[in-house]
């Protein structure tokens, strides 16, 4: 019998590593430049490190399916709210990952983010794996969180029917507690091409295909719609990407990806948008289902008369100026973070006060200067719905003090 659980995980494992498709390096691969520097920071307020994880015993643990960008995002953002995480990533993005993962500003987040690195595995831990690997020892919770469209046809079904749930070794669980599948909205107003966009390796159809297939395999799954098992499921969406790095406030420090991301493409001031998100559009809105924020007809005109010159880039960088279709990494990261201790409420629901989520919703950024509070999201799951476009007659220029 022992003999046949271990071939059938490690089945599984090797399914998951094939269905998996490895984009090209492209995607990952920052352009050529001057090492980032590192500082020698304090201590985390966060408490992050890995020393400090085995002290507190086993945590929850979250799987993280999908090789990318957002994919390291959440997993810090995890970490500093005590969650343990398992990265599923090819192996030959560990080197990488573990470059972008860590920013030298935070000893403690960097810590923790390096045990995750060092743990990830290409494919799912097996019974005939060592203490430690993850095989029953706490994972709960799934987020299939890729950036792009290479998350092959079979992966979901595979991940869920894994034998590796729960926290004791000699009793199994079927399938996840908690799952959540991130994926793009599919009517964005703006074109917005991803970091790793190059136009002879891309197919705009075929990866809206694939997308596409991949939520059918979602929703169809035995796990998702509820026929076995006991999980709560929900898609979140999101706009087109920007953001993740540490170039913004001091919560940023333990939360963002190292200098170097916001140079992985070869779009003109690509780098100067990514950090814009960082400085100045972590705040958030939540729609319910596959959802934009699409600006009035009489917008543009009512800003072009109200405002000129610099009084316009402030006015759209601060007081919630909402995103039509765009998404920063930090708020989404904090959105999936949220969303895992939450129920999961169906979409026809619109409204509610029972501390539940959508069970698709979308989530886009404002313009604001620090991540939503908890009491935010809490207010935002229960009454989601597009940001109000401000007013720009009622617009007041922020006045800068001279520093001496």
């Amino acid at each position: 019998m022992m003999f046949e659980a271990t071939r059938r995980s490690a089945i599984a494992a090797t399914s998951l590593a094939a269905l998996l498709i490895c984009q090209s390096a492209v995607a990952f691969a920052p352009l050529a430049h001057p090492a980032a520097a590192f500082s020698t920071a304090g201590r985390s307020t966060f408490a992050l490190s890995a020393e400090a994880d085995a002290a507190e015993g086993t945590k929850e643990k979250v799987l993280l399916v999908g090789p990318s960008l957002l994919q390291l995002v959440v997993t810090k953002a995890l970490k500093a709210r005590g969650y343990d995480v398992l990265l599923v990533c090819p192996t030959d993005k560990k080197d990488k990952f573990g470059e972008y993962i860590q920013n030298g500003l935070d000893e403690d987040a960097d810590a923790a983010a390096a045990d995750v690195i060092s743990r990830s595995l290409f494919g799912l831990p097996e019974e005939s794996d060592p203490e430690g690997f993850g095989w029953r020892e706490g994972i709960t919770s799934v987020v299939v969180c890729a950036e792009d469209p290479i998350i092959g046809s079979g992966v979901i079904d595979t991940v869920c029917k894994w034998d590796g749930f729960g926290n004791d070794r000699d009793t199994p669980v079927d399938g996840p507690s908690r799952a959540i599948l991130l994926a793009p909205i599919t009517n964005r107003v703006n074109k917005e091409k991803p970091p790793g966009w190059v136009p002879i390796f891309n197919n705009d159809k075929k990866e809206a295909q694939v997308w596409e297939t991949l939520v059918e395999d979602w929703s169809a799954n035995a796990f998702i719609s509820g026929e076995r098992g006991n999980c709560d499921a929900s898609i979140m969406r999101f706009g087109s990407l920007f953001g993740g790095g540490v170039d913004g406030p001091e919560e940023l420090k333990a939360l963002g990806l190292n200098e170097r991301t916001y140079k992985m493409s070869l779009e003109q001031y690509r780098d100067l948008r990514e950090r814009a998100f960082d400085r100045n559009r972590l705040g958030g809105q939540v729609l319910i289902g596959d959802a934009i924020n699409i600006k009035p007809s009489d917008q543009d005109g009512k800003e072009k008369r109200s405002l000129k010159g610099e009084e316009k880039e402030a006015y759209q960088t601060r007081g919630g100026y909402p995103e039509q279709d765009r998404t920063c990494r930090h708020t989404l990261a904090q959105a999936v973070c949220e969303a895992l201790s939450r129920p999961v409420r169906d979409v026809s629901a619109s409204t509610t006060d029972d501390g539940s989520v959508p069970a698709e919703c979308t989530i886009l950024s404002t313009a604001e200067q620090s991540l939503p509070t908890g009491e935010e999201w809490a207010e935002m799951f229960a009454n989601p719905g597009p940001a109000t476009w401000p007013d720009p007659a009622k617009f007041v220029m922020p006045v800068v003090e001279k520093t001496a």
